[in-house]
């Protein structure tokens, strides 16, 4: 049973082209195209929709899944038109120049009377790179249009975030005009933040003194009270707490004095997900555009006092091999590095949470050192003794990539049978239905192939990466003078270390 999947997208960009561009509109126009085509009698439908995602990228949820499916699952993907698949020209037209025809997927855009399957898009050809290069263009302007909007609303002191930030909320249900009220007990956390750094305690010390009295953290706050948005945020572990840094940040948001600052960071490029840090003078401020928390003259008495705690030098950081690869067993958190003559890593949670497990967390960085070298050494050792050739003397990469020529040469088979069978048709030596027969089980032995030879791909590459792990030049790493950066990027995943001293470590590589 073959299967037909239905891409839909709708995005903020296409709201002033109305209903005839909705999600339902789409599937519509869609379901009717399968029904008034007899070839699809009796065909799978499935359903895959991106709703409010641009068309710039392909990081959608819905396109990821229905590219998973393509070439196994699905045989056919039918859209209303090109800027609903994607706005970018040269992704476009990868997928239907060499991504779809080798996966043997048919590809329709009902509107711009394109179907791969007909001949008449074996080849993307030049209307449709203009069709493309179209979208693209027509997506950078509609962005430039809403970004000067959005602008001009922050210049109006109207909130353009999609979620209040901690203190407020949105009135009611609607965010009527981007104008935030205050949240009663967030912002009592809020002012009790200030007074306290006001009345000189640090905020290492409200950190500590907010989670003893049980105060849910910004996050956990929003979870409670459901007001995320479903967000799904990373973090670090479940201990979601109160710390130095998100008191920090507390204390130097000018927007709990009732104004708004906007427009501190802007895209690289309208496709790209990077941003970039503006200069202060080029963001948007807009005086009272809110009710404020706190008092502007409270403000400025925590600065102060924050100022004061500071450190008045203060030192560079030295390069750190381990950074971020060295994390706590319990709560997630990537271990800080102390300064001074035998340095060691520690759990920086037990600031705000004394009584945590995290407290216990400790390991000098030169038993981690020996510790790590000790730990690949044995690897190698046992990588070493366990060769990686077959009885036969055939190593597992050479057998695999035997396989796939041999994928690839029932591939070229499939072809050549193919051109055969259509020219036996084309001169009458084969009727029709033997036609059709032979087309048929000529299609399900390259989907078998192409199935195969995936998999086959993806064991050769885990073996080549296993392989890389066990080589001499690993053993160089192990019994140089010492592991670099670049060496623990490579093969180092993460280290996980507990009480005690205690080390789990997390090689990138298949042990």
């Amino acid at each position: 049973m073959k299967t037909i999947a239905l891409y839909m997208r709708l995005s903020s960009e296409d709201a002033h082209e109305g209903e005839s561009c909705s999600i339902g509109n789409q599937r519509a126009l869609l379901l009717d195209y399968i029904e008034s085509h007899d070839e699809f009698a009796g065909w799978d439908v499935l359903e895959f929709y991106d709703d409010g995602y641009s068309g710039v990228s392909f990081e959608r949820p819905g396109i990821q899944k229905l590219l998973a499916l393509a070439g196994s699952t699905v045989n056919c993907i039918i859209v209303k038109d090109f800027s609903r698949f994607g706005r970018n020209l040269v992704e476009v037209g990868d997928y239907l120049d060499q991504i779809f025809p080798f996966l043997g997927v048919r590809f329709i855009a009902v509107n711009e009377g394109y179907d791969s399957g007909r001949g008449t898009g074996s080849s993307v050809g030049l209307d449709v790179s203009l069709k493309a290069l179209v979208y693209e263009m027509y997506s950078r302007d509609v962005s430039e249009k809403i970004r000067a909007v959005k602008q001009a609303k922050m210049h109006r002191g109207e909130y353009q975030g999609s979620l209040a930030f901690y203190g407020y909320k949105w009135p009611g249900t609607a965010k009527a005009k981007g104008r935030l009220e205050i949240d009663g007990p967030a912002a009592e956390v809020v002012r009790r933040i200030f007074q306290m750094a006001a009345q000189g305690a640090a905020p290492a010390e409200i950190a500590v003194k907010l989670n003893r009295d049980g105060i849910p953290s910004p996050l956990m706050y929003r979870r409670e009270n459901h007001t995320d948005g479903g967000h799904s945020w990373r973090e670090a572990g479940d201990m979601t707490c109160w710390t130095r840094e998100n008191v920090r940040r507390t204390l130097c948001d000018e927007r709990y004095t009732g104004k708004l600052i906007s427009h501190k960071r802007a895209k690289v490029d309208v496709s790209a997900k990077k941003s970039r840090l503006l200069p202060r003078e080029e963001w948007i401020t807009a005086e009272a555009a809110h009710e404020a928390i706190v008092s502007k003259e409270l403000f400025d008495q925590a600065q102060a006092v924050m100022r004061h705690c500071q450190h008045t030098k203060k030192q560079a950081k030295p390069y750190q091999r381990f950074r971020g690869l060295v994390k706590c067993a319990y709560c997630g958190r990537a271990l800080t590095r102390s300064t001074g003559k035998e340095p060691y890593y520690y759990c920086i949670t037990r600031r705000a949470l004394p009584e945590a497990p995290c407290a216990g967390v400790r390991l000098g960085e030169e038993e981690l050192d020996v510790s790590l070298r000790e730990s690949l050494r044995i690897r190698i050792q046992l990588a070493g003794q366990s060769g990686g050739a077959r009885q036969d003397g055939r190593s597992e990469q050479s057998i695999l990539r035997e396989k796939l020529r041999e994928c690839q040469r029932d591939m070229d088979r499939c072809k050549a049978r193919q051109a055969a069978d259509f020219e036996d048709y084309a001169e009458g030596r084969i009727g029709k239905q033997e036609y059709l027969s032979r087309k048929g089980e000529i299609a399900l032995w390259q989907e078998e192939t192409v199935r195969e030879y995936r998999v086959l791909t993806d064991k050769l590459a885990e073996a080549v990466k296993s392989r890389a792990g066990r080589t001499a030049d690993s053993g160089q790493h192990v019994f140089g003078k010492k592991l670099t950066r670049e060496m623990l990027e490579g093969l180092v995943k993460e280290i996980r270390v507990g009480k005690e001293n205690a080390m789990e470590i997390v090689w990138k590589f298949r042990e």
